[in-house]
């Protein structure tokens, strides 16, 4: 993943955080599942467990399916803070990543 899309989908997130949306819940989860793909069996996850963790700390977030009963989304710490805490972006933020 290029650090532009790396950006973009933080800034989506970020962005969607603080709108008062109807279904922002569900649009957040799309953006995230559309960068970290599909879910994978606990089985497999245990197998690529490394490969997953460094993914998730190059940007990617990675989703894990546990026997069903939901998922759990592996994203490196850093990630979390920045989309939790930075303020939204800036209009000129999201345009000036566009052009890149």
């Amino acid at each position: 993943m290029t650090d532009v899309q790396e950006a973009s989908w933080k800034l989506v997130v970020k962005g969607l955080k603080c709108k008062a949306v109807v279904g922002r819940k569900e649009l957040i989860a799309q953006v995230l599942k559309d960068v970290g793909g599909d879910a994978a069996t606990v089985r497999r996850a245990r197998r690529f467990l490394l490969t997953m963790s460094v993914d998730a700390l190059t940007g990617t977030p990675r989703f894990i399916d546990v026997h069903g009963e939901g998922e759990v989304c592996l994203i490196s710490f850093t990630d979390l803070l920045e989309i939790l805490a930075d303020p939204p972006p800036t209009l000129a933020e999201v345009m000036g990543r566009r052009t890149q």
